[in-house]
């Protein structure tokens, strides 16, 4: 049986990284070329003289994904630890009358900006964040927090 001393000593916080594009339409375009290539993977020559639009479009989209990677964040959420965690959840009671563990506006970016170790996050610059990206994304990313402090780390046997 391994020694509880030694394993507590090599203990680390579960960790997620979400990659954050904050270029939306460089996103689209590249989401688009690549359904384009994809289709185009079943085309067929009507003559010698047609030219595959498969190298093209790869080519676009090359460039679009040069794009895209420029404008991508990769936010790596660390989790805070039981005593941190539950002390911002008590900061951040729910509305009076609702059912929720939270309230959900002020606790979210709170829990982005506490587990936010790459880069590191003010509250300010979570707000920014935020408002630069969708519904979507911005739900990956307190998915992501949440995840990391609440469900229990997988344990692949």
């Amino acid at each position: 049986m391994p020694d509880i001393t030694e394993l507590l000593a090599r203990a680390t916080p579960r960790e997620l990284t979400v990659p954050v594009c904050l270029d939306g339409q460089a996103a689209q375009d590249a989401a688009d070329l690549q359904l384009q290539l994809e289709q185009a993977a079943g085309w067929q020559a009507t003559s010698l003289g047609d030219v595959h639009p498969g190298a093209a479009l790869a080519a676009d989209l090359q460039v679009v994904r040069a794009r895209v990677a420029a404008a991508t964040v990769h936010v790596r959420l660390v989790a805070i630890g039981h005593t941190a965690y539950s002390a911002l959840l008590a900061c951040h009671p729910a509305p009076a009358g609702s059912n929720e563990r939270y309230d959900a506006a002020t606790f979210l970016p709170a829990l982005v900006e506490a587990c936010a170790a790459e880069p590191r996050l003010t509250a300010e610059q979570v707000v920014l964040l935020l408002e630069s990206v969708n519904t979507g994304t911005a739900e990956q990313l307190f998915g992501a927090a949440l995840l990391v402090n609440e469900e229990p780390s997988p344990i692949p046997f």
